[in-house]
Order: structure tokens, then sequence, then C-alpha cells
């Protein structure tokens, strides 16, 4: 299907590139730009870089870059039409439909997220409106959730049947390999299909943005033959439990207001905190913590609390993610609740008041892991004692920031009465495990990943080593001035570039000049298919000039040029290459 170039243009003028990229990022204001970290590849320290002033986007790391279209095709794996739809729902734009799409001239991706849908949907209407799903109901108005609550997180029902949920999802046109590849149904051996659901109550799992991706279900049936409490949709293209945690969608705005987030393990505990008024909070849906949640998580605030259960088995988690969060450069404190409590029970006993009281009263890491110790009786030896402190230091030996390691043990030595000294050899020694174990695998990483060819060939030029000159002209085109783009023209030719990419870049300006006449970036942007050329072309524009007024300072930034200059400049240095790569030829 296609949509009219005019409905695009209105689409992208009224989409505010930084409102739709803070929903998703965490952004800071940096002088006229905004900074946060990269929603495409894992870094620690920003490099995600949003114009308002431009509406473009460009990470100096991995090098992508786009306008927000472009940013919503990305991060949401979806195509050019589906982008200018949800982005035209969001600002109010109707897209009128030009020819009925069926499901199968979707992407793929988008199959799935329909399907799961549907599945929503369909789980919800089977716990609010059938005589089977009333236990359940009852069931979830017992354990304190409100109506309100059960239609925002969208809980439902699935029904205790071989296949309701097949039979219903392909009387309405999905095909049973999307449903199966969406993981709410199984193939059985000998043929035919079943639903992966039945007889449960479900917590719908969304995604950032909003769209459902996967399902919890809770054990409801002392009957059913699935012996966990709770089971998880199965890991599909859309659905990966390691990146997800449930909850954020809704809670992603609160965070950032509140810079922490709390932590906990269960579908029902984020339901009864975040109802008790506590709405900073995520759950890792009963796994262990993950780097990737947490890099998801860091893109909101670097402060965590983590709030799990007052069992063994909650506390074995709490000093796991400990570590984990310690080594993401998380400010990390650890809430303890009463022995034979869960959040969800707390909050059901004692409000919402009572549990931002225990919120206050905290525990440091080192404090943390000190009690545990202490519980397990270890203290009451030399031997004890030693494997405690030594804990702790293992602890404090990874985090990256160096200053704060020092500070922490500084209070490790006043609180157990350890000369100082004997606790910075022990951190060195676990530093430099530490930087060995992370040199080896990196290592292992690229012996694994990479062939003889691949190491002995030439590495592709990032956009900040492409020459100057070429950097300048390319955004002299896409800046728009129509006598300067001509001078640029009647000078240089695109296979003058020495990059490819550039050359392609420069030719389709200029067919894009010879088809309308004038250059608008944005819409020239959408023209660039090949995702380096996009990444070349918002590196170059989101940065300053390079070049000076004259030849012998070529590298030097200028804030405020003469676009003319510029343009004279850089033509007199690429023919100067020309001529210089002729000569070279010739002889």
């Amino acid at each position: 299907m296609r949509i009219a170039q005019q409905t695009i243009d209105d689409v992208r003028a009224a989409s505010d590139i930084v409102e739709v990229i803070s929903a998703h990022v965490k952004l800071k204001k940096r002088g006229k730009n905004f900074l946060g970290l990269c929603p495409f590849h894992t870094e620690k320290t920003p490099s995600f870089t949003v114009s308002a002033e431009k509406q473009m986007y460009h990470c100096f790391g991995c090098h992508k870059g786009g306008n927000v279209i472009t940013f919503v095709m990305e991060h949401q794996k979806v195509s050019f039409v589906e982008a200018v739809r949800s982005l035209a729902g969001r600002v109010g734009i109707v897209i009128p439909d030009e020819s009925s799409e069926s499901v199968e001239q979707q992407t793929e991706s988008e199959n799935l997220y329909n399907a799961c849908r549907f599945a929503a949907d369909l789980f919800h209407k089977n716990l609010t409106a059938t005589e089977e799903g009333r236990a359940t109901l009852e069931y979830f108005h017992k354990r304190g959730f409100s109506d309100d609550t059960i239609r925002l997180f969208g809980l439902g029902y699935s029904m205790n049947s071989w296949d309701a949920l097949l039979q219903r999802a392909t009387s309405e046109g999905f095909k049973p390999e999307i449903l199966l590849r969406a993981g709410l149904i199984r193939s059985k051996e000998g043929g035919g299909q079943y639903d992966y659901f039945r007889g449960r109550g479900m917590f719908p799992i969304f995604s950032t943005s909003g769209r459902v991706i996967g399902f919890g279900a809770r054990k409801l049936r002392n009957d059913d033959p699935i012996q966990g409490k709770y089971i998880n949709s199965p890991e599909t293209p859309i659905y990966d439990k390691s990146r997800v945690l449930f909850g954020l969608f809704h809670s992603k705005d609160a965070i950032r207001q509140e810079d922490t987030a709390l932590m906990v393990e269960g579908y029902a505990d984020l339901v009864s905190v975040y109802q008790a008024g506590v709405q900073n909070v995520v759950a890792s849906s009963g796994t262990a913590l993950t780097e990737k949640q947490l890099d998801l998580l860091g893109r909101y605030s670097k402060k965590i609390k983590l709030v799990y259960d007052a069992d063994n088995a909650g506390s074995a988690a709490s000093l796991r993610g400990v570590d984990l969060a310690l080594e993401h450069d998380f400010d990390v404190e650890v809430v303890q609740l009463p022995q034979g409590d869960d959040p969800d029970s707390f909050v059901q006993k004692n409000g919402g008041k009572e549990f931002r009281s225990i919120l206050e009263k905290s525990s440091s890491f080192i404090d943390f892991k000190a009690q545990q110790f202490q519980r397990s009786g270890a203290f009451a030896t030399p031997e004890g004692k030693t494997q405690a402190v030594r804990s702790i230091v293992q602890s404090i030996a990874r985090m990256k920031d160096e200053l704060k390691r020092n500070f922490y043990i500084k209070e490790v030595s006043q609180k157990y009465d350890v000369y100082e000294s004997i606790l910075y050899r022990e951190l060195e020694r676990w530093v430099a495990q530490e930087r060995k174990l992370s040199h080896n695998q990196r290592m292992r990483e690229t012996s694994e990943g990479s062939t003889r060819e691949e190491v002995n060939a030439p590495a592709a030029r990032t956009p900040a080593a492409l020459p100057p000159a070429e950097r300048d002209i390319i955004k002299l085109l896409f800046e728009g001035n129509e006598e300067i783009i001509r001078f640029i023209f009647s000078n240089v030719t695109p296979e003058q570039f020495s990059d490819r990419r550039v050359d392609r870049i420069a030719r389709t300006v200029l067919q894009w000049i010879d088809e309308h006449g004038k250059v608008d970036s944005q819409t020239l942007l959408n023209q660039i298919t090949a995702e380096d050329e996009k990444g070349i072309i918002t590196d170059i524009l989101l940065s300053k000039y390079e070049l000076s007024k004259g030849w012998g300072e070529m590298e030097k930034e200028i804030d405020e040029p003469d676009p003319r200059e510029i343009a004279k400049t850089a033509v007199r240095i690429l023919k100067r290459n020309a001529v210089q790569q002729e000569m070279e030829e010739n002889q």
C-alpha cells in the first residue's frame, strides 16, 4: 500500500522526534541537542544524539541515524508504511485505506503483533464476559485487583479448552503458522495444533511501545497438567524474555520522574504495588535479572531498588542482581520485607503508604550482603568474617567507577575494622581478575566471530573517518542552499569522492534535484535506503563543519562558518585530490 507523499510530510511534521524518542530513551538536554543511551546497541556512555532543530537522530557509537519515521521503523521493527501509520495515530492524522491489507500482505513481525493483540483481547473478554471466566475474575478481585487495574493491565483468562483460541483466531483470518510462531499454539505429534494456554489467568506482556508481545499465565486449577505456578510465552521473533521487563510500558514515565526503579519478581507483585500508588516499578517475571534488562532499564534511570521475597530464594536472587547491576553502573539498594512477605502480600496487608515507608529503609548493597552472612552464622568465626568481607570487596570490584570503589572501600574498612591497605590489595586482585576475564572473552569472541579473510580485510570507514572536505560537501548539500548546491555540482562530480557511499549519496541528491528542483532533507533522507548511508548523513548533519577557511588547518571544527567559503575550500581540496590521484596513476 502506498501513502501519499503529502500525507507522509504532514505526519512527519506533526511528530516531534524528541517526544517520540523520549518514550523509549531517557534523554537529557545538552546544548541545542538531547543525549541518551543508544537503543540499538549496548553502551554505557551516552552517544545517541537527537536534534530538535533538525528533527534527526544519530548514534556516534553504532552510526545508526535517521528521522522520526526511521526511528519507529528501526525500534519497532516495522515497515515504512506501518511506521507512518503508527505516528499518524499518535498525532490524530487519519490515513485512508487505499486497499484492503490482508494479514498475508503484512510483515511477519506485524502479523505476530496482531496475533498477540487479538489473543489479549480474547483473553480479556473471556475473563469479563463469560461464565467460565467469572471464577478467575473473582480470584483477581480477591487478590485486591480493581476493575480499573484489570483493564489497565489487560488481565484475562484462557478458556479450559483444547483449541478455543485456535478456532476463534483462524475464523478471524489468522493462519495457524502465525499463531504457532507467536507462541499461542503448539503442534502435536501426528499433526494438528492445540492452545498453549488453557484454563489460566493471563497477564499480557507489553513492549516499551505498548504492543502485546507475550503472556504470563497463572495456574488456577489443581488438575492443571502443567505443574508450574506460572508459565510464560516461549521465545518468539518479537518476544525475548531476557530483553523484557514486565510493567515497564506502564511505569517508564514514573521511573523517569522518580529517577529510581523498583524491581520486584512477579506479575502479581507489580500489579499490586502499582495499584497501591507506587508506579515506578518493574518485574523480572520470575527470571534472573539479565544484562539486557539492565541496559533497557538504564535508559530511564541508573538507580535501582531490588525488592524481592524475604525467603532464601529471594535473597539469593537479590545477591545475583546486586552484582550484575553494580557491573552496569547502577546505584543499588535492597529493600528487605518482613519474613514471609512478598511485595504483593505486604501491600495487601499494609497498603501503599506503609510500602513507601519500608522503601525508605532500604539497605546499601554492603549492608544487605553482610546481613545475609550474619544470618548464616558466618560472622561467628574469623574464617566466616574473611569470606564475608572478601565477598563484599568482590562486589565493589565490579564497579567501573574507581572513585566510587574507593569510597566503598573506606566504608567497609570502618565497619569491619580492617586496614584499608589490605582491602585495596584484595580489591586490586579482583579488579585484575575481572579485566583478564573481560579480555579473554573479547579475544574468544573475535576468534570465533571472524574468518581469516575478515581479520585481514580493511575495516569499513566510520562516518567520522571520512575526509573532512567530503563531510562538509554532504552537509552543504543537505542544508538546501540552492546557490551553493549548484556551485558544488558545477565543479565536482560524484566520482571524485573517495568513499563509494558518499558517491551514492551525492548521486541521490543530484537525481532528486533533477526531478524536484530543490532539496528537502527530511524527505530526501527517506529516499536513502542503505542503513550505513543514513548513518553517514545524520552523523554529518549533527556535527560541526570540519574545514577552516584555509588549507593549513583542514581538520579544525568551525562554530559559525560561512557556507560559501566552506564550499569553495571543500571543492578546491576535492579537485586537488583528484589531480594528485590522476598524477599518481599516470606515474
